[in-house]
C-alpha cells in the first residue's frame, strides 16, 4: 500500500516538478535592470562627471534611473533594446541607448544599431 501512495504522489508531483524546482528570478535578472548595469559599468566616467562625485558622499539630491523600451512589440524587435536615462533631482542629466544583447551603450548623437 506504501508502494501505491508513493507511486501516485510521484505521478502526480511529475507534471509540477519543474515549477517547484525552478529557482526564482532575482530582481537583478529584470531587462530593464540589466540595461542600467550596463550603462553604469560602461559609462562610468561619464557619469561621475555628469554627477560631481565630489559631493556624492555628502549631498541629499535625489538620484534615479528609468529603463524603458522606446516602442513596444511589431515590426521593430525591442526585447533588448532600452532607452536609460539618468536624473539628479528630477532633472535627466544623462541619456543612452542600450542594447542588452550586443552590451551597445550609445549617448545621443552616437552611433547605435538595433539588432
Amino acid at each position: 500500500m506504501k508502494t501505491h501512495g508513493l507511486l501516485l504522489l510521484l505521478l502526480l508531483a511529475c507534471p509540477y516538478g519543474p515549477l517547484i524546482a525552478a529557482e526564482p528570478a532575482s530582481p537583478g535578472d529584470s531587462p530593464h535592470a540589466q540595461a542600467i548595469g550596463l550603462v553604469m559599468r560602461t559609462r562610468a566616467d561619464e557619469i561621475r562627471r555628469l554627477d560631481n562625485a565630489q559631493r556624492w558622499w555628502h549631498d541629499t539630491q535625489d538620484r534615479s534611473w528609468l529603463a524603458k523600451r522606446p516602442v513596444g512589440p511589431g515590426v521593430v524587435d525591442s526585447t533588448h533594446y532600452f532607452e536609460v536615462n539618468y536624473a539628479i533631482d528630477g532633472k535627466i542629466v544623462g541619456s543612452w541607448s542600450v542594447n542588452t544583447r550586443t552590451e551597445q551603450v550609445a549617448a545621443p548623437g552616437e552611433p547605435f544599431r538595433i539588432d
